[in-house]
Parts: C-alpha cells; sequence; structure tokens
C-alpha cells in the first residue's frame, strides 16, 4: 500500500525589517537545511521593492499586502501557501542549530504531526530563545527552581538575578491562586533539565521532545509548526471571530492576544516542545522603545555569524 508523503513548508512574516530579515535567511542558507521543505514563502506585509529584491536573492516565492498586523499577516500568509503541515515564522527568527540536528529535529515534528500525536510543536529553542522571553521570569515568580538547565541563557528572560528559591510569597500565590499557578507549569520547560520530573502528570517525554497540554502551556506565535488546516480552520477561525480588546501598540489584534484564554485551555491540545531550532534576533524595525538597535548597532551572536 502506498502511503502519501505529507508537504511542508517554511513561511515568514515580515514588516519593514529588511536587516533583520536578512540575518534570518542568511541563517536557512546553511548547506541543506532548506531541502527539507517543498515550499518557501515570504508574506510582506506593506510589501516593498526592496522587500521584492531580498526574497529573490533567496530564492523564495513571496507575497503582500497591507499591513494588517501578525494575526491579519499569519493568515495572509498561510492562505498563501499550499503545504499540508507548515514551519510559521516572523523576520527576526533564525537558525540556530546544525543542519544536521535541526533535520532531524523537523522530520520528528513531522512525525508526531501526521500522526495526530500532537497538534503543534514549538520550534523556538529551549534554551538559546533570544530576544523578549517572559516564560522564566513569569514562572519564578510562583515557583523555585528544582533543578535549572546549565544551558539557560539567562539574559534572554531577565536583565536583572532571577530568584531561583522558594519562599513565603510564592507559597501563598500558590495557595491563593491554584488555578493560575497550574496553568504556568509547562512554562517550566524553559528552566528545568528535567521538567517531566518535576511535573510528571503534565509534562511526558517522547523521544527528544516534551508533550504537554493546552492547560498548562500558553499559545505562542513565535516559531510554531502545525498543519496548515489547523492554522487556518481552528486557531485563526477561532481568533477571527473573537477578537480581543486588547492589542499591540499598532492597534492591530495578535494571534497569542486573541487565542490565550479559557477556550485555549479547555481544548486541551497536545503540545510538543524539544530542544528547538530557531531563536529571535532583531536588528531593524524594532517594535519595543528601549530596544538596542534603535540605539546603534547591534553586534550578531557569534551563531549567527554566517562567514561569506
Amino acid at each position: 500500500m502506498n502511503t502519501i508523503k505529507p508537504t511542508l513548508g517554511i513561511g515568514i512574516l515580515s514588516w519593514q525589517s529588511p536587516k533583520t530579515l536578512r540575518i534570518s535567511l542568511e541563517s536557512f542558507e546553511k548547506e541543506g537545511f532548506l531541502s527539507n521543505f517543498d515550499e518557501k514563502m515570504i508574506f510582506f506585509s506593506d510589501i516593498s521593492d526592496e522587500d521584492i529584491a531580498l526574497a529573490k536573492e533567496f530564492g523564495w516565492e513571496y507575497s503582500g499586502g497591507p499591513n494588517q498586523g501578525i494575526s491579519g499577516g499569519m493568515r495572509r500568509l498561510g492562505e498563501n501557501m499550499k503545504s499540508d503541515y507548515i514551519i510559521l515564522l516572523q523576520n527576526d527568527n533564525q537558525l540556530i542549530e546544525g543542519v544536521d540536528f535541526a533535520t532531524k529535529h523537523i522530520q520528528d515534528g513531522l512525525k508526531m504531526l501526521h500522526e495526530g500525536k500532537v497538534d503543534l510543536v514549538r520550534m523556538r529553542h529551549r534554551w538559546k530563545v533570544g530576544e523578549f522571553c517572559g516564560d522564566v521570569t513569569r514562572y519564578l515568580r510562583y515557583y523555585p527552581a528544582i533543578e535549572p538547565s546549565d544551558e539557560i541563557v539567562l539574559e534572554s528572560h531577565s536583565d536583572k538575578p532571577l530568584d531561583y528559591k522558594d519562599n513565603w510569597r510564592k507559597k501563598l500565590l500558590r495557595f491563593f491562586r491554584p488555578f493560575k499557578v497550574f496553568t504556568l507549569r509547562g512554562r517550566s520547560l524553559f528552566l528545568e533539565k528535567h521538567p517531566d520530573k518535576v511535573y510528571p502528570k503534565q509534562i511526558k517525554r517522547h523521544g527528544d521532545f516534551y508533550i504537554l497540554d493546552s492547560r498548562v502551556l500558553d499559545f505562542s506565535d513565535q516559531c510554531i509548526f502545525l498543519s496548515r488546516d489547523f492554522w487556518l480552520n481552528t486557531l485563526m477561525a477561532y481568533a477571527d471571530a473573537h477578537p480581543s480588546r486588547k492589542s499591540r501598540p499598532n492597534g492591530f489584534q495578535a494571534p497569542e492576544i486573541c487565542i490565550n484564554g479559557m477556550w485555549w485551555r479547555s481544548k486541551r491540545y497536545k503540545i510538543a516542545q524539544g530542544r528547538g531550532v530557531f531563536t529571535t534576533y532583531r536588528l531593524d524595525g524594532a517594535y519595543y522603545a528601549h530596544h538596542p538597535s534603535l540605539q546603534g548597532e547591534v553586534k550578531l551572536p557569534e551563531e549567527l555569524i554566517i562567514e561569506k
């Protein structure tokens, strides 16, 4: 009996960030990495001639339209792609692992998705998360660290020392806010060396991945791997039908804000997280007022310097 092999695509949403997009595209040029994909697409919000030239330089398909924020842009990106399964990235997501590991990681994730073991695979790196990640900081407001990994890059989470110890304040918060603290247990993935041993009922080991459900881990639109159908007809359909009163500073809807809530938790979607292969680093077009790129030249991490 012949089995039809599912198609795999990689898509990037970009808006007015040519320097950042360039270092991301350069990171994907590692020998053989892009051969994993049947389709590679960039959707440009407020598309420009510079955007088109960049896509053509690196040999990516592209499309574009007026800026509709992250939610609108990522929906359009999915609509413009045809692959059964897609890794959805933004212009500041770069490949941080070697090609051999990344290929195996992606193929293992695809197998779990295609066999129905999980609904979504998070592909952002567990330790080298890059910029603007509050998972560990938020987790440590309520829980102590049991056996923190020595691979964690603390600067990605806070510019102040993190409080690993338990104390009376954390204990009181856990006592008075049991539901709230329960929903944060999945964030232990980005701190603990063995999160499945800390929370064995909520986190299960599966090969090189951990599997947990959406009760204990928020939805993130950073570096996600899922079926095109689940993205468009479930997640984006819900986000479109349930716009949030909250918004990004630019006034547009964001999938994370719309999707996260009781609906997401009640569905108990299965989420996989392994070591991950992508990080987040921005050189221009920063959305944060105090981002280093707005103060001058930013020095790239060594892992992202591509030798010419």
